[in-house]
């Protein structure tokens, strides 16, 4: 009676493993399509006194998440800004989406 109790485990626990591998292969799918990185501003400095960084992050997380690469900052005040050009481009060319403020930026700054 132990053996096909033990049989009838093994087949459970199988279609079991079966059934969790094929939903984290999908999930892995999923996340490798929707992982994408975004480059835009962080929002920094006091109230009325904006100062931005500017950051890679992942395009879900919320404006002021944890960035995964701090690339350059921008003051609109003063009208500075410092760029890590290199950094930029690696990210660029990794597929990262810079947003529209941020690409107008570059843009004046001869990064893209």
């Amino acid at each position: 009676m132990s053996a096909s109790l033990t049989f009838g485990n093994a087949v459970v626990g199988q279609r079991v493993a079966a059934k969790a591998e094929k939903r984290v292969s999908g999930a892995r799918a999923a996340l490798r399509v929707e992982n994408k990185v975004a480059i835009r501003f962080t929002r920094m400095g006091r109230k009325k006194e904006p100062f931005y960084r500017i950051i890679a992050i992942d395009s879900r997380a919320r404006r002021d998440g944890l960035p995964i690469q701090q690339l350059g900052w921008y003051d609109p005040i003063r009208k500075q800004s410092s760029l890590d050009a290199p950094a930029i481009k690696d990210w660029i060319s990794k597929g990262a989406q810079p947003s529209d403020t941020v690409g107008a930026l570059l843009k004046k700054a001869l990064i893209i």
